[in-house]
């Protein structure tokens, strides 16, 4: 983006995976509400990377990091969440897990506490409660008499005691990457719209790496071969006009700066047609400078053999690099982020899935 000419932030970002769904939105703007649920890290790489396969993306449930419950779907985009309760004894009863989104002391006062005093026109329905919960985890253990037990038990503990809540997601409306609003029916199409773009931007950041590794490349070849030749003695550039010497490095092959080059044709791409045309209109001579001011120790045994060794395997890179497609450089950026996520996300047998991940897609 431009502000008062000037370059500025972009106007919006493309990971490698659709961090709408791992975040979730939910916001009612001018004549759109918006309410789209997260989504489990592991499920959506795991449907990317079925996509870069050619398979189609598989039906996805709302996650919520670190909830103990359970999410049921109830039919398209509508969804019940349940806590955890159990019965411990014949008047005792544990509650492990709140609803998604339930704060503890909200569930307390509007549920708890009306069950214990009672009201005019129903009677309590426990005796007691105690809490025992740390900054992770929820327990209430509640008190009742054996009959309104056994009568709750009949009705659906879940149900007696508020324990579950519905989701419905029949309002994903989102920006796209054009800035329009567009409402989406299902989770799979911005999964879609997501991957198209993302696999198109895969191709132009191959093609600009594949720019600046063969700008490189060459610049180091071209170094290599300056020294070694003046080394053999090939080369004499000593005692002659700088004219000469540049239509001689012309004669014999040697390419201007590529990296330059390379870094004023991007300028270019970005500028304006009629800039363009303007710009073309201007040309220099061959710029050997990254030639000519090269020290007098990089003709040294140990710098000729660092420069050789740098270009080979800046070759070998632009090689590996023309071998892969955008597929392969996808995979790639998906293992090392899962990778990432387990190491500053553990969880038990999170390693042995993410091994799973890999094998059964062929990452």
């Amino acid at each position: 983006m431009y502000d008062d000419n000037q370059k500025v932030e972009p106007e919006w970002y493309i990971p490698i995976i659709p961090m709408v769904l791992i975040n979730g939105a939910e916001g009612i703007g001018t004549g759109w509400a918006c309410r789209l649920p997260n989504f489990d890290v592991k499920e959506v790489v795991n449907n990317v990377r079925r996509m870069l396969d050619g398979d189609e993306p598989l039906p996805m449930l709302p996650s919520f990091k670190n909830f103990k419950g359970t999410v049921l779907e109830l039919g398209p985009n509508q969804y019940i969440i349940s806590g955890e309760v159990s019965v411990l004894d014949s008047t005792t009863v544990e509650i492990t897990e709140l609803p998604a989104k339930t704060w503890t002391q909200i569930y307390k006062e509007q549920v708890l506490e009306p069950m214990l005093n009672g009201s005019e026109k129903t009677p309590p329905l426990i005796t007691d409660y105690k809490e025992y919960h740390t900054d992770t985890t929820v327990r209430f253990v509640v008190k009742m008499t054996e009959e309104k037990l056994a009568e709750a038990e009949a009705a659906g503990l879940h149900k007696v005691f508020k324990l579950q809540t519905s989701l419905t997601c029949n309002s994903m409306v989102l920006f796209d990457h054009m800035g329009c609003l567009r409402k989406y029916e299902v989770i799979q199409d911005i999964l879609k719209e997501f991957f198209e773009l993302r696999m198109k931007y895969y191709g132009l950041r191959k093609d600009w790496l594949l720019g600046v590794l063969g700008a490189e490349s060459c610049k180091l070849s071209n170094q290599a071969r300056f020294i070694l030749e003046k080394i053999e003695g090939k080369l004499v550039i000593e005692n002659k006009p700088k004219k000469e010497l540049i239509q001689m490095l012309e004669r014999m092959g040697y390419d201007s700066d590529p990296v330059k080059a390379w870094k004023k044709s991007q300028e270019k791409a970005e500028e304006e047609p009629e800039a363009e045309e303007n710009a073309e209109t201007v040309t220099s001579g061959p710029d050997y400078n990254y030639l000519l001011s090269m020290p007098m120790w990089y003709l040294t045994k140990e710098k000729k053999e660092e420069l050789c060794k740098q270009r080979d395997v800046k070759e070998q890179e632009l090689n590996t690099l023309k071998r892969k497609s955008a597929t392969d450089l996808w995979k790639e950026d998906l293992a090392a982020f899962l990778e990432e996520l387990e190491v500053s996300c553990p969880r038990p047998g999170f390693g042995r899935e993410i091994a799973w991940i890999a094998a059964t897609t062929g990452g």
